[in-house]
């Protein structure tokens, strides 16, 4: 068995208390990353990322399409990629004639 005294709660003015957090552990590689793209190139005037877009495009135009898709899902917006289906809803079937409801049934003897 320990002799520990239960941690007592802080009060006010309490020197335990650390008000400023724990200390920064330096850079996050997102960005060390962002600070080495945004750098420019001293005889060119051109940051990296422009660089990289321009070879991005480049190789879009030679046929290259994982280029072109990321060029385009990053300017206009993804497409969505699931569509949703509600299985449970049913057509309505009031609207259609006599003929249009055998001709329904028809397909989907068929179709089974």
């Amino acid at each position: 068995m320990t002799n520990k005294k239960p941690p007592r709660p802080f009060v006010k003015g309490d020197p335990r208390i650390n008000r400023k957090g724990r200390t920064p552990l330096g850079t996050t590689l997102a960005e060390y990353l962002r600070k080495i793209i945004e750098e420019t190139d001293d005889g060119k005037k051109q940051s990296i990322a422009d660089q990289m877009m321009f070879v991005a495009i480049t190789k879009a135009k030679q046929g290259q399409f994982q280029f072109w898709n990321a060029i385009v899902d990053r300017a206009y917006g993804k497409v969505p990629d699931k569509v949703e289906i509600n299985p449970e809803e049913k057509p309505d079937l009031s609207k259609l004639t006599k003929d249009e409801l055998e001709t329904w049934m028809q397909l989907l003897n068929k179709a089974k």
